[in-house]
């Protein structure tokens, strides 16, 4: 099974990249979506934050992981996520290896793994390709301060905590530029998907 690994950084259009994918019917496996589905239900892993960062992380009904608070200790304090990264990504990467064989026995040959941590986490030899989403970084500031309720401090910690975009373009086969209009960034998806399939 042929694998694409996606990654960009916050506010690069990594989502919208990766709806592209699924609008093409290739499953894309999420690795977001994989830490929220931990965060909100499951259990070993929602002791073990609370046991490490203490009970002021969980949301009013103390059952889950209030995502914010936790964002906003560990994105200004690099040490706390380094070992909120210890925790969750080995749960993270496991679900998507398994994920990749359910949908390999399902008859797919080909799959997205949409990791904004794909190559800080490990898994960058784990997929046949990686595509990287860039822009540069006052768009990232710009889009995400449009976007999210997070204040220009928040932002940047948050992009300072992943590595810039312009060393992942050094790690990267593929790089889409998606700094300029949707029209342009679809333009250049549809000529790299198509090599993909035609090689």
């Amino acid at each position: 099974m042929l694998t694409i690994g996606l990654t960009g950084g916050i506010g690069s259009g990594k989502s919208s990249v990766s709806k592209w994918f699924k609008e093409k019917g290739v499953p894309v496996i999420d690795a977001d979506q994989i830490v929220h589905e931990l965060l909100d239900g499951d259990q070993h892993t929602i002791a073990e934050l609370v046991a490490e960062f203490g009970t002021d992380i969980l949301d009013v009904s103390g059952e889950k992981i209030n995502r914010r608070v936790l964002g906003f200790r560990v994105f200004a304090d690099e040490k706390a996520r380094r070992r909120l990264e210890q925790i969750i990504q080995p749960r993270v990467n496991n679900i998507m290896r398994q994920e990749r064989i359910n949908l390999e026995r399902k008859g797919f040959n080909i799959c997205v793994w949409d990791a904004p941590l794909l190559i800080e986490g490990g898994l960058r030899l784990e997929v046949d390709q990686i595509w990287l989403v860039w822009v540069p970084r006052d768009v990232q500031i710009e889009r995400v301060y449009g976007r999210d309720k997070l204040s220009r401090t928040e932002i940047i910690d948050r992009i300072l905590a992943q590595m810039d975009l312009d060393e992942k373009k050094k790690l990267s086969n593929i790089v889409i530029d998606n700094s300029g209009s949707w029209t342009d960034t679809q333009a250049q998806l549809e000529y790299q998907y198509f090599k993909i399939q035609h090689n």
